[in-house]
């Protein structure tokens, strides 16, 4: 930064002596160097700092040189231990109306942002007068995103974010003064929770590129304490409509990587679900979340079909058992779905579902026919395990604990398969014979639980077993 003032410097010299220079330059230069002054750096390390301020606090900021009473105007924030000692140094810099020491308010005011605690209206009251002491950026940008009002300059810059392209995003951030991450700054934190809650509150179609903007800005250690609104922010406008695939794997992976799988981790969202039912409400935070949820379920059945399509020696049989099983899909009627793979057909079935892009769950079959593989649903109170060779379809009452549970690693095909007589579970080949097996299972799950099959509805309505 110091090379390339001293180079603008050099210029301006050369200029004064009467070499010759195209009218635009001085301005240009000018220009150049306001944005060079008028920019936050990098906050210095706090385990350095805190010595200094201490030694700092003893002489008392009246008797600091004026290098170490800018260090003192930056730093003095991090800790409300040294608030005194900020206070001085305000007191001293508002008197003087130093630009070096002006530009040290600012960046101690945007840096820590100290919102909770009494020195923050005195130091946002520096700040802004001495954002408005001089020609430069600040002034005009203290004016258009209201920088030094607490309450309202996160909130205004978050709003222009919201309205940018996310290639734009970065120089948008640059124009604030904030740098070049949000994460760097106190007051950048604060603008990416109100971005995320702006985005959280969009429709569908203009969340798309708010959303683009937020996988770009999110620096995932910087800003992974703010991940609930991250969450909130990428689900919350996908509540009664779905993004475009590729769209909804982008956000896919940033929670995956951040959170898990809702369905494997359970108590990291728990605690998502219990930090958003502060703001919105536990109702609110479960529907938000549960978004997610449906995704993967979504994923995991339409890949599980793909994929067998795609390694059956019967394609036209198992495109009948797609069309029927993705019926109550597209009708979010499905609320379970997870795959459990043959260990022969695993790696098989892996590799064309990873083809795909997705990121997909899954449980191993240990044992049993080892081509054979099954898909765990559940619609209603019913659970069922369909298998991808020509097996039976398996039904059960989910509430029975010897029902096949869901999202296990490792299963024994014998429970997959049950065939011995009990009151709560049946099975049923896929014959074709007229009405057909679909009519058969859609009466089954019908009579279980009182869900119409899209196209099939109560299915046929004889040979019921009526036990369960």
């Amino acid at each position: 930064m110091s090379f390339l003032r001293a180079a603008i410097d050099r210029l301006d010299a050369l200029a004064s002596a009467g070499l010759a220079k195209p009218p635009t330059t001085q301005p240009e230069l000018q220009r150049q160097l306001a944005k060079l002054d008028a920019s936050i750096g990098e906050a210095e390390p706090v385990v350095e700092l805190k010595p200094f301020l201490r030694s700092a606090a003893e002489n008392g900021a009246a008797a600091l040189p004026r290098f170490q009473l800018n260090r003192v105007l930056r730093g003095a924030w991090c800790d409300p231990e040294f608030d005194d000692l900020g206070s001085e140094a305000l007191d001293r810099a508002v008197e003087e109306q130093r630009r070096s020491s002006d530009q040290a308010m600012i960046d101690g005011y945007l840096t820590y942002f100290p919102v909770d605690r009494p020195i923050m209206g005195r130091l946002a009251d520096a700040a802004l007068s001495a954002a408005q002491r001089h020609e430069w950026a600040w002034r005009e940008r203290a004016r258009q995103w209201e920088l030094f009002a607490p309450s309202q300059g996160p909130a205004r810059v978050a709003l222009d974010l919201v309205q940018r392209d996310d290639d734009q995003i970065f120089q948008l951030i640059r124009e604030t003064g904030l740098g070049t991450n949000l994460a760097a700054s106190g007051f950048g934190q604060a603008t990416f929770a109100r971005f995320c809650v702006a985005t959280a509150e969009l429709p569908p179609k203009k969340a798309v590129l708010a959303q683009r903007s937020l996988l770009r800005l999110f620096d995932r250690e910087a800003l992974a304490g703010q991940i609930e609104l991250v969450v909130r922010a990428l689900l919350e406008p996908w509540i009664s409509e779905k993004p475009e695939p590729e769209h909804r794997k982008a956000i896919s992976e940033l929670l995956l990587d951040q959170v898990g799988d809702p369905r494997l981790h359970r108590s990291r969202w728990d605690r998502i679900v219990r930090s958003l039912a502060e703001t919105i409400g536990e109702e609110r935070a479960l529907t938000v979340t549960q978004v997610f949820k449906r995704w993967l379920t979504e994923v995991a059945m339409r890949e599980f079909f793909r994929a067998i399509a795609k390694t059956t020696d019967r394609p036209d049989q198992w495109a009948q058992r797609e069309k029927f099983w993705l019926a109550y899909l597209e009708a979010d009627l499905v609320s379970d779905a997870w795959p459990a793979l043959g260990l022969r057909a695993q790696y098989q079935i892996e590799n064309v579902i990873r083809q795909s892009g997705e990121r997909p769950e899954f449980g191993v079959i240990s044992g049993g026919t080892s081509a054979s593989s099954s898909l765990i649903m559940q619609i209603g109170d019913v659970r069922i395990s369909e298998w991808s060779d020509n097996g039976s379809c398996r039904f059960w009452d989910a509430r029975d604990p010897a029902a096949p549970p869901l999202y296990k690693k490792k299963y024994d095909p014998t429970v997959l398969r049950t065939t011995h007589g009990r009151s709560d579970f049946e099975f049923h080949r896929h014959a074709p014979a007229s009405p057909g097996w679909e009519s058969k299972f859609a009466s089954i799950i019908y009579r279980r639980t009182s869900i119409l099959h899209p196209r099939f509805g109560k299915g046929r309505s004889h040979g019921w077993n009526d036990r369960w």
